[in-house]
Protein backbone atom coordinates (compact mmCIF):
# COMPACT_ATOMS: atom_id res chain seq x y z
CA UNK A 1 0.00 0.00 0.00
CA UNK A 2 1.23 3.37 -0.99
CA UNK A 3 1.43 5.99 2.34
CA UNK A 4 1.28 9.45 2.00
CA UNK A 5 3.25 11.49 4.43
CA UNK A 6 1.80 15.36 5.13
CA UNK A 7 0.82 17.60 7.54
CA UNK A 8 -2.15 16.98 9.60
CA UNK A 9 -5.42 18.60 9.10
CA UNK A 10 -9.23 19.19 10.69
CA UNK A 11 -12.45 18.09 11.17
CA UNK A 12 -13.15 20.05 7.66
CA UNK A 13 -9.73 20.08 5.78
CA UNK A 14 -7.67 15.94 5.50
CA UNK A 15 -4.25 18.28 5.56
CA UNK A 16 -4.01 22.05 5.85
CA UNK A 17 -0.87 21.89 3.02
CA UNK A 18 -2.77 22.39 -0.42
CA UNK A 19 0.05 20.56 -2.16
CA UNK A 20 -0.91 17.79 0.49
CA UNK A 21 -4.40 17.64 -0.52
CA UNK A 22 -3.72 17.91 -3.82
CA UNK A 23 -1.65 14.68 -3.64
CA UNK A 24 -4.27 13.10 -1.65
CA UNK A 25 -7.25 14.28 -4.35
CA UNK A 26 -4.79 12.89 -7.05
CA UNK A 27 -3.85 9.45 -4.97
CA UNK A 28 -7.99 9.56 -4.80
CA UNK A 29 -8.35 9.88 -8.69
CA UNK A 30 -5.74 7.16 -9.23
CA UNK A 31 -7.36 4.48 -7.87
CA UNK A 32 -4.49 2.84 -6.10
CA UNK A 33 -4.88 1.78 -2.44
CA UNK A 34 -3.52 3.94 0.07
CA UNK A 35 -3.09 5.47 3.60
CA UNK A 36 -2.25 8.97 5.16
CA UNK A 37 0.39 9.57 7.99
CA UNK A 38 0.79 12.49 9.36
CA UNK A 39 3.68 13.99 10.51
CA UNK A 40 5.37 17.29 11.11
CA UNK A 41 9.29 15.75 10.97
CA UNK A 42 10.60 17.90 7.97
CA UNK A 43 14.27 17.09 8.54
CA UNK A 44 13.54 13.16 7.76
CA UNK A 45 12.21 14.30 4.71
CA UNK A 46 13.94 14.10 1.30
CA UNK A 47 13.88 17.99 0.27
CA UNK A 48 12.47 19.00 3.99
CA UNK A 49 9.47 19.34 2.85
CA UNK A 50 6.24 17.59 2.95
CA UNK A 51 4.47 16.13 1.12
CA UNK A 52 6.12 12.71 0.58
CA UNK A 53 4.75 9.29 -0.90
CA UNK A 54 6.40 6.54 0.56
CA UNK A 55 6.01 3.10 -2.02
CA UNK A 56 7.69 0.58 -0.56
CA UNK A 57 11.50 1.58 0.54
CA UNK A 58 11.37 4.88 -1.49
CA UNK A 59 10.33 8.19 -0.60
CA UNK A 60 9.11 10.36 -3.79
CA UNK A 61 9.10 14.07 -2.51
CA UNK A 62 7.03 17.09 -4.06
CA UNK A 63 3.26 16.87 -5.51
CA UNK A 64 4.67 17.33 -8.65
CA UNK A 65 7.20 14.07 -8.58
CA UNK A 66 4.21 12.15 -6.37
CA UNK A 67 2.22 13.17 -9.73
CA UNK A 68 4.33 11.87 -11.79
CA UNK A 69 4.65 8.72 -10.27
CA UNK A 70 1.36 8.15 -10.35
CA UNK A 71 1.10 8.76 -14.34
CA UNK A 72 3.68 6.15 -14.91
CA UNK A 73 1.66 3.83 -13.01
CA UNK A 74 -1.14 4.80 -15.56
CA UNK A 75 -3.51 6.60 -13.83
CA UNK A 76 -4.83 10.09 -16.46
CA UNK A 77 -5.60 13.29 -14.76
CA UNK A 78 -6.62 14.52 -17.80
CA UNK A 79 -8.83 12.26 -19.21
CA UNK A 80 -10.54 13.65 -22.90
CA UNK A 81 -8.91 17.10 -22.98
CA UNK A 82 -7.30 18.35 -26.39
CA UNK A 83 -3.44 19.52 -26.48
CA UNK A 84 -4.62 22.89 -25.94
CA UNK A 85 -6.66 22.21 -22.66
CA UNK A 86 -3.43 20.13 -21.38
CA UNK A 87 -1.97 23.05 -21.82
CA UNK A 88 -4.35 25.40 -20.21
CA UNK A 89 -4.51 23.05 -17.32
CA UNK A 90 -0.65 23.40 -16.78
CA UNK A 91 -0.92 27.50 -16.88
CA UNK A 92 -4.10 27.44 -14.78
CA UNK A 93 -2.08 25.10 -12.19
CA UNK A 94 1.10 27.34 -12.22
CA UNK A 95 -1.04 30.41 -11.68
CA UNK A 96 -3.09 28.66 -8.60
CA UNK A 97 0.49 27.13 -7.11
CA UNK A 98 2.39 30.65 -7.40
CA UNK A 99 -0.01 32.76 -6.86
CA UNK A 100 -3.48 32.34 -5.42
CA UNK A 101 -2.32 29.81 -2.83
CA UNK A 102 0.86 32.55 -1.91
CA UNK A 103 -2.22 34.99 -0.93
CA UNK A 104 -3.82 32.14 1.16
CA UNK A 105 0.07 31.75 3.00
CA UNK A 106 -0.21 35.40 3.64
CA UNK A 107 -3.78 35.53 5.13
CA UNK A 108 -3.08 32.55 7.20
CA UNK A 109 0.49 33.27 8.55
CA UNK A 110 0.46 37.38 8.25
CA UNK A 111 -3.22 38.22 8.93
CA UNK A 112 -4.01 39.49 12.48
CA UNK A 113 -7.29 38.14 12.72
CA UNK A 114 -6.66 34.36 10.86
CA UNK A 115 -2.57 33.45 12.31
CA UNK A 116 -3.84 33.42 16.22
CA UNK A 117 -6.54 31.11 14.92
CA UNK A 118 -4.39 28.58 13.03
CA UNK A 119 -1.13 29.54 14.99
CA UNK A 120 -2.87 26.68 17.90
CA UNK A 121 -3.90 24.25 14.88
CA UNK A 122 -0.99 24.41 13.10
CA UNK A 123 1.14 23.78 16.27
CA UNK A 124 -2.03 21.71 18.28
CA UNK A 125 1.18 19.43 19.11
CA UNK A 126 3.73 21.82 20.72
CA UNK A 127 3.92 22.39 24.61
CA UNK A 128 1.15 25.43 24.92
CA UNK A 129 3.99 26.98 27.31
CA UNK A 130 6.18 26.90 23.82
CA UNK A 131 3.67 27.31 21.30
CA UNK A 132 3.55 30.72 20.94
CA UNK A 133 7.64 31.17 20.65
CA UNK A 134 8.03 27.65 18.44
CA UNK A 135 5.36 29.20 16.24
CA UNK A 136 6.68 32.91 16.26
CA UNK A 137 9.78 31.69 14.81
CA UNK A 138 8.35 30.15 12.14
CA UNK A 139 5.99 32.58 11.25
CA UNK A 140 9.04 34.96 10.94
CA UNK A 141 10.76 32.88 8.66
CA UNK A 142 7.49 32.44 6.50
CA UNK A 143 7.34 36.23 6.28
CA UNK A 144 10.76 36.55 4.84
CA UNK A 145 9.69 33.88 2.53
CA UNK A 146 6.44 35.71 1.20
CA UNK A 147 8.91 39.32 1.49
CA UNK A 148 11.47 37.54 -0.90
CA UNK A 149 8.66 36.82 -2.85
CA UNK A 150 6.90 39.95 -2.99
CA UNK A 151 3.34 39.61 -2.00
CA UNK A 152 3.94 40.68 1.68
CA UNK A 153 5.29 43.96 0.16
CA UNK A 154 2.23 45.01 -1.60
CA UNK A 155 -0.34 47.11 0.82
CA UNK A 156 -3.93 44.81 0.92
CA UNK A 157 -5.32 46.94 -2.13
CA UNK A 158 -2.66 46.08 -4.77
CA UNK A 159 -2.53 42.45 -3.15
CA UNK A 160 -6.42 41.83 -3.45
CA UNK A 161 -6.41 43.56 -7.00
CA UNK A 162 -3.53 41.07 -8.14
CA UNK A 163 -5.00 38.09 -6.36
CA UNK A 164 -8.86 38.93 -7.44
CA UNK A 165 -7.82 38.68 -11.44
CA UNK A 166 -6.72 34.90 -10.79
CA UNK A 167 -9.94 34.90 -8.66
CA UNK A 168 -11.82 35.97 -12.01
CA UNK A 169 -9.72 33.89 -14.38
CA UNK A 170 -10.74 30.86 -12.39
CA UNK A 171 -14.39 31.41 -12.18
CA UNK A 172 -14.31 32.54 -15.29
CA UNK A 173 -13.12 29.32 -17.10
CA UNK A 174 -15.44 27.48 -14.82
CA UNK A 175 -17.94 28.58 -16.52
CA UNK A 176 -21.05 26.41 -15.88
CA UNK A 177 -19.05 23.71 -14.41
CA UNK A 178 -19.10 21.44 -12.30
CA UNK A 179 -15.42 21.08 -13.23
CA UNK A 180 -12.70 23.55 -14.83
CA UNK A 181 -13.28 21.16 -17.72
CA UNK A 182 -16.28 19.89 -17.92
CA UNK A 183 -17.94 17.26 -16.07
CA UNK A 184 -15.01 15.26 -14.44
CA UNK A 185 -12.13 16.63 -12.36
CA UNK A 186 -9.13 16.74 -13.37
CA UNK A 187 -5.17 17.76 -12.37
CA UNK A 188 -6.31 20.75 -12.53
CA UNK A 189 -9.56 20.51 -9.84
CA UNK A 190 -7.29 18.61 -8.25
CA UNK A 191 -4.63 21.90 -7.49
CA UNK A 192 -7.45 24.35 -7.76
CA UNK A 193 -10.37 23.13 -5.54
CA UNK A 194 -8.29 22.95 -2.65
CA UNK A 195 -6.70 26.07 -2.67
CA UNK A 196 -10.63 27.70 -3.64
CA UNK A 197 -11.80 25.22 -0.30
CA UNK A 198 -9.01 27.11 2.08
CA UNK A 199 -9.48 30.61 1.18
CA UNK A 200 -12.97 29.98 2.03
CA UNK A 201 -12.47 28.13 5.55
CA UNK A 202 -10.17 30.88 6.22
CA UNK A 203 -11.68 31.59 10.17
CA UNK A 204 -11.82 35.41 9.94
CA UNK A 205 -13.23 37.58 7.03
CA UNK A 206 -10.28 38.62 4.76
CA UNK A 207 -10.61 40.42 1.61
CA UNK A 208 -9.02 36.91 0.03
CA UNK A 209 -12.03 35.05 1.24
CA UNK A 210 -14.52 36.97 0.30
CA UNK A 211 -13.03 37.23 -2.88
CA UNK A 212 -14.32 33.16 -3.10
CA UNK A 213 -17.49 33.66 -1.06
CA UNK A 214 -19.07 36.37 -2.69
CA UNK A 215 -19.04 34.24 -5.93
CA UNK A 216 -21.17 31.97 -5.69
CA UNK A 217 -19.97 29.61 -8.33
CA UNK A 218 -16.62 29.36 -6.67
CA UNK A 219 -18.12 27.74 -3.54
CA UNK A 220 -20.55 25.39 -5.50
CA UNK A 221 -17.28 24.48 -7.37
CA UNK A 222 -15.24 23.60 -4.05
CA UNK A 223 -18.12 21.84 -3.03
CA UNK A 224 -17.97 20.12 -6.04
CA UNK A 225 -14.45 18.98 -5.62
CA UNK A 226 -14.68 17.97 -2.28
CA UNK A 227 -17.44 15.63 -2.93
CA UNK A 228 -15.66 14.47 -6.31
CA UNK A 229 -12.34 13.53 -5.50
CA UNK A 230 -11.49 14.34 -1.46
CA UNK A 231 -10.23 11.80 0.55
CA UNK A 232 -13.55 11.20 2.55
CA UNK A 233 -12.08 7.97 4.39
CA UNK A 234 -8.94 9.87 5.88
CA UNK A 235 -11.28 12.74 6.97
CA UNK A 236 -11.49 11.67 10.53
CA UNK A 237 -7.41 10.79 10.99
CA UNK A 238 -6.91 14.26 10.14
CA UNK A 239 -7.98 16.30 12.91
Amino acid sequence: MLTLLTFHGSDHLPSHSPFGLKAMCLLTMSGQDWQAEYTGDLAAQPLGRLPVLRVDDRLIPDSHHIQEYLEAQGADFNPGLTAAQRALSHAVIRMVEDSLRVGLVHDRWLHPDVWPILRDQFFAEVPAPAREAVAGEVQAQVRAGLMGQGIAQFSEEDRLRRLGKDVIALETLLGDGPFLFGATPTAADAVAGPVVDMIRDLPAETGLRRLITDRPALVAYADAVRAAIYPARVLSAAA
